[in-house]
């Protein structure tokens, strides 16, 4: 960590020295009045256009035959199309979370009924690293995430949701707007803000179009105003595969998925097929729209020439191929979407490139930080695009990448696969048995033959079986070490001080990441435990102890909470297998002795106690309960009689209490003893906490019970105090007031 922080302060430092060269030498050339426009001009703005629900294929510049985007062709014609790119998780909260972050499902661990992303993981998304670099960050649309608490404020300057329920916004004077219009209204105010603000900026524009209004049957693709014209009477090519054995072809528990299901919602008719895709290219036309009106409100506060234009979709979209409806499974059309990069600082040369190499939505932080001149964290599992897009080769095509679906939806079959580049592996691996997909993408381009079950491939298959494990286990280890990560701040006590707020905020945000993390478990039990929530620490204590039974200091650890919540049976028990492995430390195990006195075990208490004072003969307590125990088997003159004689322990008011059990002083000494000496607030709260639990302790010992619980009660409450002892005294509380 300390290596990699001096990496991050060395670059920082020598970006540092370049700008102020650079600072230094415009000063000379311009003069100083034009020293501000020239560093703005210095790092080029970003505008990130994300569609929902968009293969592809349904763009005029990837060769659909009918839809209208002649403002995102243009982007084309002038910029870098990706032909090959991918999603590495098709679903619009996984993918976004993957845009964001630079990192796989499998690492980020963010989908739908998942807790918010990890703030480690939020701190290093491209637009928190753009606006701790100096960048105007903005976002406005569907945000389709979950992130921590205060995690938005550190990513934006100017956030501005906007829902599709419903896609028409109600306006100040009582109109409706399309969300699309309104996103695009937004983006020109955002733009306009930031010329005033005479920085660079990045603005994410996340259109909720082309993604259905799943609420209405009938009306599946609301569309913006402006494009209802278009289409109308247009007949509407057929799906890309049609054929009814296709979609026959495949197992049950594909055809009864949620792409079978919504398949019937609005295609699973000519009638429907023909309105619904009418509708569905008038929202792709209608996005198209709200883009131009963008990019010309850029070109008018003359900002184009130096702002980087991305075209992404968060995930494809099957739209009646295969006879299936959304998308979430492992073919191209659901992973497959466009991807347009324009910089118009491109060589005129080098534009209207179609670039065939394999990209993924992992790649667009890296690209996005890389583009702005930042740091590009070595956690991010994408790659920078720039080289690509100036032609320029600073590593090796990509050979394969991973894929996943993990979201917990009973009609969604979770897998996780490989696409390389010739075979395409899938392992629905909650099926039983895993149910595996192996394709050609040379001889099978479409994927319509599965190969796994034949004998002249079963070493392919293999291979990318073990590709995919290899991978998978890779990512997963990245996400336990975020979650390490993580956690070092509630380790470190970067977070205490009272934040317990935050510090479970860190906890469970490691859990997150890594639910198996056994110092995440027990950080969270310790956590629940200096909150006096013994049950919730018992849980993870639980699991810690069934995962790991060869760890037998767990069993220690789990005694003593098992202690506090009042089960003195499971304490015993615990206690008695670590002793069995640690046996040299039974004398010193006077925690098991307590354990006994409240268990009802007297006998064994005052053995416990007897052997612990041959390991520190100077511990009024160990004195005081063994009298206890002998007073429950003997009485209590008895229990004088074999009172254990301690030569000295310093803790005030320790001595008195000795001297009480012996008879020698009165009760009301031993406050008088606590209070002597004018000790501090803390100091004489401790002390106090001490005097009144074993006041306690002595009216019962002599038959007082009314007298013992009210000395009991101010320990565990007026003089509560966060150690061993006070929990004691809540404990004993407990225990009477049953």
């Amino acid at each position: 960590m300390l290596a990699k922080i001096g990496r991050y302060v060395y670059f920082g430092s020598m970006r540092i020295i370049s700008t102020l060269l650079a600072i230094f030498l415009i000063t000379i050339s311009r003069g100083a009045d034009d020293l501000s426009k020239a560093f703005a001009e210095e790092r080029p703005n970003v505008i990130f256009f994300l569609t929902d629900d968009q293969r592809n294929d349904f763009l005029g510049c990837t060769g659909h035959p009918l839809v209208k985007t002649p403002n995102i062709d243009g982007l084309a014609t002038r910029g870098v199309l990706f032909e090959n790119a991918f999603v590495t998780t098709s679903i619009c909260a996984a993918s976004r979370a993957s845009l964001l972050t630079g990192l796989y499902e499998r690492t980020h661990r963010h989908t739908f009924k998942r807790p918010p992303i990890a703030r480690v993981h939020t701190d290093e998304s491209y637009p928190a690293l753009l606006k701790k670099d100096g960048y105007h960050t903005g976002f406005i649309g569907k945000f389709g995430v979950a992130v921590r608490k205060g995690a938005k404020d550190s990513m934006f300057d100017v956030f501005i949701p906007l829902g599709r329920n419903p896609y028409f916004h109600k306006q100040t004077d009582g109109s409706l707007r399309h969300e699309t219009e309104v996103a695009a209204d937004k983006a020109i105010g955002f733009l306009r803000g930031a010329k005033k603000a005479s920085v660079p900026f990045c603005l994410s524009v996340s259109f909720n179009a082309s993604h259905a209004e799943d609420g209405d049957k009938k009306n599946h693709f609301p569309y913006p105003k402006a494009v209802a014209g278009l289409y109308e009477g247009v007949r509407m090519p057929s799906p890309k595969i049609s054929d009814p054995a296709v979609y026959e072809a495949h197992p049950e528990f594909l055809k009864k998925s949620i792409n079978r299901q919504r398949y019937f919602w609005r295609w699973d008719t000519e009638e429907k097929y023909q309105h619904n895709m009418r509708n569905y290219l008038r929202m792709i036309s209608g996005i198209d729209g709200a883009i131009g009106r963008v990019l010309e409100e850029l070109k008018e506060l003359g900002m184009a020439d130096n702002t980087v234009v991305i075209y992404m979709a968060d995930n494809g979209y099957y739209a009646a191929s295969r006879g299936f409806a959304g998308k979430w499974s492992h073919y191209e059309e659901s992973q497959r979407v466009p991807l347009i990069i324009f910089d118009p600082r491109l060589a005129v040369k080098k534009r209207g490139r179609r670039e065939k190499q394999v990209v993924l939505n992992i790649d667009i932080a890296p690209t996005m930080v890389s583009l702005a001149d930042g740091r590009v964290p070595e956690g991010y599992q994408g790659r920078d695009l720039s080289g690509i897009i100036n032609s320029v080769k600073k590593e090796e095509a990509r050979g394969d990448f991973f894929c996943e679906h993990r979201m917990d939806h009973s009609t969604i079959p979770k897998w996780e696969g490989v696409r390389g580049k010739r075979f395409k592996y899938a392992r629905y691996y909650e099926q039983s048995p895993p149910y595996e997909f192996l394709h050609d993408l040379k001889e099978d381009p479409m994927e319509l033959k599965n190969l796994a079950k034949e004998a002249e491939f079963s070493e392919q298959l293999d291979r990318m079986r073990k590709r995919c494990d290899e991978l998978s286990a890779n990512y997963h280890k990245q996400a336990q070490d975020d979650a390490r990560r993580a956690l070092d701040k509630v380790q470190f006590g970067a977070l205490q001080q009272g934040q317990h707020g935050n510090t479970e905020d860190v906890i469970n945000e490691a859990l997150a990441l890594d639910p198996e993390s056994p110092d995440a478990r027990l950080a969270r039990a310790d956590f629940h435990e200096k909150a006096g929530r013994f049950g919730p620490a018992l849980k993870d204590l639980d699991v810690l102890v069934e995962k790991l039974p060869g760890i037998v200091q767990l069993r220690q650890r789990r005694g003593v909470t098992r202690f506090f919540h009042g089960d003195m049976k499971g304490s015993i028990a615990d206690f008695d297998v670590y002793l069995k492995s640690n046996p040299a430390r039974e004398p010193h195990h006077w925690q098991r002795g307590l354990a006994y006195y409240y268990a009802g075990e007297f006998e064994k208490g005052i053995k416990q106690f007897e052997i612990h004072q041959d390991v520190n003969s100077n511990d009024v307590e160990n004195a005081v309960w063994h009298f206890l125990c002998v007073n429950k088997v003997r009485g209590f003159e008895e229990a004088r009689k074999s009172l254990i004689n301690i030569k000295g322990d310093a803790r005030v008011p320790m001595a008195e209490v000795q001297k009480l059990f012996a008879g020698k002083i009165r009760p009301e000494d031993v406050i008088a003893a606590a209070e002597a000496g004018g000790p501090d607030a803390d100091e004489l709260r401790n002390r106090l906490c001490y005097a009144h639990l074993y006041l306690g302790l002595w009216f019962e010992a002599k038959g007082d019970a009314k007298r013992s619980l009210s000395h009991i009660r101010k320990s565990a409450v007026d003089y509560s105090m966060p150690h061993y002892m006070g929990e004691v005294s809540r404990v004993h509380l407990r225990a009477r007031e049953k």
